[in-house]
């Protein structure tokens, strides 16, 4: 067998670094101009971004300003080495791995794994590129990140050279250095060494400041003195700066110099004498709180001295014994710990060797202390016995109905399995169909009435309650586990095991009461089905049901568009592609109808409609087609065989190509269903004969009553216990599912609450992550914050500008998205609003987006960027061949 001879990961790693650079620019300049706004310093030219994170008066232990910089540029390459692992996809980094002497338990590893294995094996060559940009970032000057001038660069340009100017600020610092021993030296004969021993430090940050008073003081005289010596001096003898430096301190310029110094240096030495005292002073205070009692106000005077702990220790040692003051510190810690108990409504007890080796490196501040204890295993146990008591035991989610039983129908699409259970709920007296998507509930809610039966129809973003009625026909997340009916039908239970919505057909098996449920499900699914059906001790029956037209794939190779027919789907996986293939298909005559996710239900029906009544020849789809919909498809034919699902683009799944390619041959209108690809025509029909491995497990929903009881208002504290519970899983058929999108959501929502200055709890936050839509679409997460200001500020939330008439598609549909953040939002918030006008909206563009469809598709025809000539649908580039030659060709002269 040959081995694939792996991607190198470190090119790929460095191209990304080359496009990525300026953003990891930004950041580190973020943090360096914080940073030097915090100490108060002033950027002067020719100082460096090295000079101040070398400098020891500033920093101390690991604190420093390099030390972060160099974090930051290792969480972005992790960030990017992981971007790159994915990109390769699991089967090459494990190939990857195991070539590099990794042993095979890769193989049973996952894609976060892989990445850590990754980071692990190329750690040095990492630490490699990350000291090179320290050592980048490190040579620039601190004038060029806030790109302004000060007196002294105005001073330097006055002279050709002004880089060997520098010897004047050189000569200053070093005088200051003189004047701080002989003010030491002062203070010492005068006040001995009881105070302000350690404490006198003329810091780069003072120095730099007294410097800057000089030029700020002295007046244009003596500067064009100054320029004038300097231009003179350094065009006859003077070699050096030392020459230089002995030369200036021989003019008068050099008194004025010193005079302002001097007076800068005696105010400064006043503030620091008092401030000392003052410290101490409240030292002592903190102390007589300790010996009283655990009080939360020597807190707020700790606070006050994290930053000298040097200094205190020092001179406590004139005033205690070394056991007297790490007793002190003991107190302190004690109180914290009760402080943070109290905080937490818990009762921890730590270990006293571990507080004393803490103790050992004094303290930072109570926020660094908390962290400790958040982290405590003490504290982890406490939070796992949290997550047992709020979030609920999976059997708890059962429903007591009478006479329960589940009958679990399984098969291949076209089997029939859906058609049965329906007839049963059309029997019924009460009952209700559940299904994953909103067209589908639509269109059992219209095939329900059709038969005389009062039926609601209720989603996520719409309601139609009809007067007396008796059936409902619901999306899955809407399920009504609170009435009882005669039969329910859940459609599409496969779908238990994905991580973003398998909770919500967890809550409807597990949760509805009827006396028959039916369970619709793929082949796949049968043993999870009966594994959570045996769990929660439920009677059950399993009927297999067989595809009722045979499905044959064409060994003939497809060419497009000339072997097209009548009844044709063409398959391809993204909305752009589908207007691509279409506009061509328009452009020759055809007749062509249109399916992709994004489109209005509505819109999506009428475009179905059209290709079942044989309006139209042609339908042009992407695996939306999957899911349940009844069309009479001839031939399904797979125009591509990779797919983008959210992160990168990957290779259909068996389970995927199966479950489109089972639409062709509809039952009572062909004989036969066909299947063929125009590329990777053997991957595609390897994909369909494959079994699919059976699914696993299925996701545990959580309900607002769980996280009204978590206690506490800290997300990542929430997330703690949510992975406690899931490790309380194990032993059952259940997960619970990544939190990912909920956390991104909170980042931006917290931000906001944050400019708002307004403090919300946590479950009440997260009821507003639970609202579904992409936080990747900048208009419509922009729209849901519009809409949390106008709730928190006004109680109620306007109705966003809807278009209605414009002609693109994109504006058109960011509109219908924006209609149904809109109901989603009342809905999650008991808000009311106009039901009947936003079902009138939603019809108007829905037939404005069919119309366009209809009369405009050929609008979309891919083109070139620059010269707009038409060009086929699956073109690779954005521009022409003769576009691309003239660029290049440009660019190379």
């Amino acid at each position: 067998m040959t081995v694939k001879k792996p991607t190198n990961i470190l090119e790929k790693l460095q191209a990304r670094l080359s496009l990525r650079f300026a953003a990891l620019e930004e950041d580190i300049f973020h943090l360096i101009k914080e940073e030097l706004l915090s100490l108060e310093i002033t950027p002067e030219p020719f100082r460096t971004v090295k000079d101040v994170w070398d400098d020891i008066d500033l920093y101390c232990f690991d604190e420093d300003l390099s030390n972060r910089c160099e974090e930051k540029i290792q969480t972005f390459l992790y960030d990017l080495l992981a971007d790159c692992v994915r990109e390769l996809g699991v089967d090459e980094v494990r190939t990857y791995l195991i070539t590099r002497g990794w042993s095979d338990e890769v193989e049973e590893m996952d894609m976060e794994d892989l990445i850590y294995e990754v980071n692990e094996l190329l750690d040095w060559e990492i630490a490699e590129i990350t000291l090179d940009l320290l050592e980048h970032f490190g040579q620039y000057e601190l004038s060029f990140l806030y790109r302004k001038e000060y007196p002294f660069q105005q001073l330097c340009k006055q002279i050709e050279k002004p880089v060997d100017l520098h010897f004047l600020s050189d000569a200053l610092s070093s005088w200051l250095f003189a004047r701080k021993e002989q003010i030491k030296k002062q203070i010492r004969e005068e006040c001995g060494e009881t105070l302000l021993d350690d404490s006198l430090k003329i810091t780069p940050f003072s120095s730099e400041k007294l410097v800057q008073a000089f030029f700020d003081a002295v007046d244009e005289e003596h500067l064009a003195q100054i320029v004038k010596y300097v231009e003179t001096e350094l065009t006859n003898e003077i070699k050096t700066r030392f020459q230089a430096c002995l030369a200036i301190r021989q003019t008068s310029v050099w008194k004025v110099c010193e005079s302002i110094i001097d007076q800068q240096v005696g105010i400064w030495l006043h503030e620091v004498k008092k401030e000392a005292k003052a410290l101490y002073d409240e030292w002592e205070e903190l102390c007589r709180l300790l010996e009283n009692s655990c009080s939360k106000e020597m807190i707020i005077v700790l606070d006050k001295m994290r930053h000298y702990p040097t200094f205190i220790k020092k001179v406590d040692k004139k005033r205690r014994t070394k056991e007297e003051y790490e007793a002190i510190l003991s107190k302190i810690a004690y109180t914290y710990v009760q402080l943070l108990n109290e905080k937490y409504q818990c009762s921890i007890k730590w270990n006293p060797q571990k507080m004393n080796r803490w103790l050992s490196t004094w303290f930072t501040s109570m926020e660094e202390f908390e962290r400790s204890f958040l982290h405590s295993k003490e504290f982890n146990r406490h939070l796992k016995a949290i997550s047992k008591q709020i979030f609920e035991h999976p059997l708890s989610l059962s429903a007591s109905s009478v006479h329960k039983k589940y009958i679990v129908h399984v098969g291949p699409t076209n089997s029939g399995k859906t058609y049965d259970s329906m007839q049963r709920l059309l029997q019924a007296k009460t009952g209700m169909y559940l299904a994953p998507l909103r067209l589908l509930a639509l269109e059992k809610f219209e095939e329900i009435c059709a038969h005389g039966i009062a039926c609601a129809l209720i989603t996520g973003e719409e309601r139609k309650n009809v007067h007396g009625s008796t059936h409902i026909s619901a999306t899955v997340e809407s399920v009504n586990v609170t009435d009882e009916f005669d039969v329910v039908v859940i459609d599409e239970c496969q779908l238990l095991a994905d991580e973003t919505r398998g909770a919500a057909w967890v809550k409807a098996i597990t949760g509805v009461k009827a006396k028959e449920i039916h369970l619709v499900a793929a082949p796949h699914a049968v043993d999870l089905l009966q594994t959570l059906l045996t769990y929660h001790q439920f009677d059950f029956e399993v009927i297999e049901h067989k595809r009722t037209t045979p499905l044959i794939w064409e060994e003939r190779a497809f060419s497009f568009p000339k072997d097209l027919k009548k009844g044709d789907a063409l398959i391809v996986f993204s909305k752009k592609k589908v207007l691509h293939v279409a506009a061509s298909l328009v452009k020759q005559g055809y007749n062509v109808s249109v399916l992709y996710g994004s489109m209005p239900p509505e819109t999506r029906r009428k475009q179905v409609e059209q290709f079942r009544q044989g309006l139209t020849d042609i339908l042009i789809a992407t695996d939306a087609i999957g899911m349940g919909m009844n069309l009479p498809i001839r031939r399904v034919i797979f125009m591509e065989s990779e797919k983008f699902d959210g992160k990168f683009v990957r290779t259909l799944k068996a389970e995927e190509v199966q479950q489109i390619a089972g639409r062709a041959g509809r039952k009572g209108i062909y004989e036969e269903g066909f299947v063929c690809a125009m590329v990777n025509r053997k991957k595609i029909k390897k994909l369909l004969e494959t079994p699919v491995a059976p699914i696993e497990y299925s996701f545990l929903p959580i309900s607002i009553e769980s996280l009204k009881k978590f206690p506490y208002e800290s997300f990542d504290l929430f997330k703690r216990a949510w992975n406690f519970y899931q490790n309380e899983l194990k032993e059952t058929p259940y997960r619970v599912h990544e939190i990912s999108e909920w956390e991104r959501k909170m980042s931006v929502l917290e931000k906001t609450l944050k400019k708002m200055k307004l403090e919300l709890s946590l479950w009440k936050k997260l009821s507003f992550c639970f609202v579904p839509f992409s936080i990747e679409e900048t208009k419509i997460t922009d729209y849901w914050l519009t809409m949390i200001r106008e709730y928190l500020t006004k109680g109620k939330v306007t109705m966003p500008p809807i278009l209605t008439s414009v002609d693109a598609i994109d504006e058109l549909e960011n509109s219908y998205k924006q209609l149904m953040l809109f109901t989603s939002f009342a809905y999650s918030q008991s808000l009311p609003f106009n039901e009947e006008e936003v079902f009138g909206l939603k019809e108007k563009i829905s037939e404005k987006i069919f119309e366009v469809l209809s009369k405009h598709l050929i609008r979309y025809m891919k083109k070139c960027k620059i010269c707009n000539q038409e060009l086929p649908w699956d073109f690779p580039y954005p521009h022409c061949h003769h576009c691309h030659e003239y660029m290049y060709a440009e660019i190379s002269f």
